[in-house]
C-alpha cells in the first residue's frame, strides 16, 4: 500500500497499540514498522489503549461532521470488544477485524463496503487498488512469521521494562496498611470495604425500581468505559478536585476511585431507562417527587429516605467484559435485587459476591409486559434465613394507580456458598468478618 502511494483519508484517525513491546520486536524483525508508520499506524502505546478509550479525542473534522451534518463515524478495531461507546463515548458503532483488515478499512475511509471486493483507493499510477492487490500469499505470511518470531521476545521485553529508571524511581509506601490519601483522585477507600455486623434484612421488602432496562444490557452499559468527558458528572467531580479538564484520563484508570465510577454508571449513550425513555442515559425518576435526576443522585435520595431499590432488566443481563465495577457499582447504588429475564453467568456470580440477590423474573413477566412507571413498587418476599439454591421467591408489583399482580421468581443462587454470601452481604464482608474472628 505504501509503495502504491495509498494513505488513509484525512478524516480517518489511526493508531496502533500492540499488546506488549514483544509484538513491536516481531513487527520490527518483519520489516513492517516503517511501512505501518508511513500509513499512520505508528505505535502509540501498549496494552489496553484503543479498545478502552485511550485513543484520544475525535479529529476536529470528524467532530464537526457529527455536529453539523449528523454523520455517525464508525470504529474499526482489532480488539475483542465492540460495545457501544467503549472506544469513544460519542461513537456507538464498531466493527471487529484482523489488524491487516483494519488497515484496509482505514485506507478506504468508508465503513460501509465489501472490503474483499470494493476499491480501497487509487494508486500513484492512477489504477484502482483492491485488497487482493495488497494481500500477501499464505507462503509469504508463513515465511515472514518464521523469520520474525523469537520465543525470547517476551522475556526480553519485560526485562527491559523492569529495568526502566522511571519504574525504579517510583515511590511506594512500605507500611503494613495502605496510607489512603484524602486528596487522591485515583485511589479512594470504597465504602463496601468496612468491618461491621451483617446487615439485618427483613423477610420481605417493598422497593422502588431505580432503573427498568431492556434486553442485552452489557457490563459495558452498566460500568463506565472510555474517556471521561469534562461535561459529565464524573468529569465535573474530578475538575472540582483539581484535575486538568483536558486530561481526565479514562474510566478504567480511575477504577480505584469509587466516586468517579459511581457517577459514570449507566451513562452509556445507548442505555434506555423505561421509567423515562426520552431522557439522556444515566437519568431516572425519583418517584416520591417525580424529579428527573442522575441515577447516582436518585440512589442517594432513596437511601437517605430509607427506601429500598431494585433494578429490572430483560434477557442476557450482564454480558460483556467490564465485570467488576458492574457489580460493585450496582451495590453502591443501593440496589438490593436485580430482576431479569436471564443473566450472564459471571455477572450473576459477581452480583451475589456483592450481596445482591439475582432473581429470574416469572416466566410471563418482562420489562415490556410489566410496563412499570414511576411510583410503581415491587414487593419481594425473600427471607434470607430461608433461602436455598433455586428457591422460589414471591414478587408482587403494586401499581401507583391501584391494583397489583403477583408472580413466582427464581432466586439464581446455585450453591450453598451463594446462599451464605447473600446472608453475609457479600464476599468482602464475609472475608473481613472471618479475618477479624481469626
Amino acid at each position: 500500500a505504501r509503495r502504491r502511494g495509498l494513505r488513509p483519508p484525512a478524516w480517518v484517525k489511526t493508531s496502533l497499540t500492540p499488546g506488549s513491546p514483544a509484538t513491536a520486536r516481531r513487527l520490527a524483525r518483519a520489516g513492517l514498522l516503517d511501512d505501518l508508520e508511513a500509513l499512520g499506524f505508528g505505535i502509540a502505546a501498549y496494552g489496553c489503549a484503543t479498545c478502552i478509550g485511550n485513543s484520544g479525542p475525535l479529529l476536529p473534522i470528524v467532530a464537526e461532521a457529527m455536529e453539523r451534518r449528523g454523520i455517525k463515524p464508525v470504529v474499526v478495531l482489532s480488539g475483542n470488544r465492540n460495545f457501544p461507546g467503549r472506544v469513544h463515548p460519542q461513537l456507538t458503532s464498531a466493527i471487529l477485524a484482523s489488524p491487516p483488515l483494519v488497515v484496509a478499512w482505514a485506507l478506504s475511509g468508508r465503513a460501509v463496503l465489501d472490503v474483499t471486493l470494493d476499491p480501497l483507493g487509487t494508486g500513484t499510477d492512477g489504477r484502482t487498488v483492491r485488497l487482493a492487490d495488497l494481500w500477501p500469499s499464505s507462503e509469504e505470511i508463513e515465511a515472514v512469521l518464521a523469520a520474525a518470531t523469537d520465543p525470547d521476545d517476551v522475556a526480553a521485553a519485560y526485562a527491559e521494562a523492569e529495568a526502566s529508571p522511571l519504574w525504579h524511581a517510583l515511590e511506594a509506601p512500605g507500611g503494613e496498611r495502605f496510607p489512603w490519601d484524602a486528596e487522591s483522585t485515583y485511589l479512594r477507600r470504597p465504602p463496601f470495604v468496612t468491618f461491621g455486623p451483617p446487615e439485618t434484612r427483613p423477610a420481605s421488602f417493598t422497593a422502588h425500581p431505580l432503573l427498568v432496562l431492556g434486553d442485552d444490557i452489557t457490563t459495558d452499559h452498566i460500568s463506565p468505559a472510555s474517556a471521561i468527558p469534562a461535561s459529565s458528572d464524573a468529569g465535573r467531580h474530578l475538575i472540582a478536585r483539581g484535575a486538568d479538564p483536558q486530561d481526565l484520563n479514562v474510566y478504567s484508570s480511575r477504577r480505584g476511585n469509587w466516586e468517579v465510577m459511581l457517577r459514570g454508571l449507566f451513562t452509556n449513550r445507548t442505555v434506555v431507562n423505561r421509567l423515562c425513555p426520552d431522557s439522556p442515559a444515566g437519568q431516572t425518576v425519583f418517584a416520591p417527587t417525580g424529579e428527573l435526576l442522575p441515577v447516582w443522585v436518585a440512589a442517594e435520595r432513596y437511601a437517605r429516605a430509607g427506601l429500598p431499590t431494585v433494578l429490572i432488566a430483560g434477557e442476557r443481563y450482564g454480558t460483556g467484559s467490564s465485570r467488576d465495577w458492574a457489580a460493585k457499582g450496582t451495590h453502591l447504588l443501593g440496589v438490593r435485587t436485580v430482576l431479569a429475564r436471564s443473566f450472564e453467568r459471571i455477572h450473576r456470580s459477581n452480583l451475589v459476591g456483592m450481596g445482591i440477590l439475582p432473581l429470574r423474573l416469572p416466566p410471563s413477566w418482562s420489562p415490556e409486559t410489566l410496563g412499570l412507571t414511576p411510583g410503581d413498587r415491587v414487593e419481594i418476599h425473600a427471607d434470607a434465613s430461608a433461602l436455598v439454591p433455586r428457591a422460589s421467591v414471591r414478587v408482587t408489583v403494586h401499581r401507583k394507580s391501584g391494583g397489583s399482580e403477583t408472580g413466582e421468581a427464581t432466586a439464581l443462587l446455585e450453591t450453598a456458598l451463594d446462599v451464605a454470601l447473600i446472608r453475609a452481604g457479600g464476599v468482602i464482608p464475609m472475608i473481613l468478618r472471618r479475618a477479624l474472628a481469626a
